[in-house]
């Protein structure tokens, strides 16, 4: 029997992250580790971090009392700019599966959900918990 790789089994839509890293994985790296017992990886993984530690110089940064504040995720979506370099990046573009189950979703419903309290959401979600009882109950 052969064993079929997942990495060479074409992707319906292709994801570009994931592309990204599938050509820099190590697969041969990994199944050596994999036949190591997880005190041989921290042992490794314990050796690497000392190699790495000591093969960079420590430096300590401190930001000025008077630094620029930084924008927020929320101020970033809010300039033009933002949006044209968004717009380059592959992973903004709609997703076709997405855009498959966006156009069930019905948004009107969404939006009278999420106007009611957090108490009417937690007694809308007991009834129905309670009519899948009663459904199951009858069921048998």
């Amino acid at each position: 029997m052969s064993e079929i790789d997942p990495a060479k089994i074409p992707l319906l839509f292709p994801d570009p992250v994931i592309e990204f890293y599938l050509e820099r994985v190590d697969r041969e790296a990994i199944r050596e580790q994999l036949k190591k017992t997880p005190g041989e990886r921290l042992q490794w993984l314990q050796e690497q971090t000392i190699e790495q530690q000591s093969a960079r110089p420590s430096i300590i940064r401190e930001e000025p009392e008077h630094a620029p504040r930084r924008e927020t995720k929320s101020e970033m979506g809010a300039d033009p700019a933002w949006f044209a370099e968004a717009a380059a990046v592959p992973l903004l573009y709609p997703d076709p599966v997405i855009e498959a189950y966006l156009k069930d979703v019905d948004r009107g419903l969404i939006r009278e959900a999420l106007k009611l309290s957090v108490a009417e959401r937690f007694a809308r979600f007991e009834r129905l918990m309670q009519g899948a009882y009663e459904l199951r109950r009858a069921g048998q």
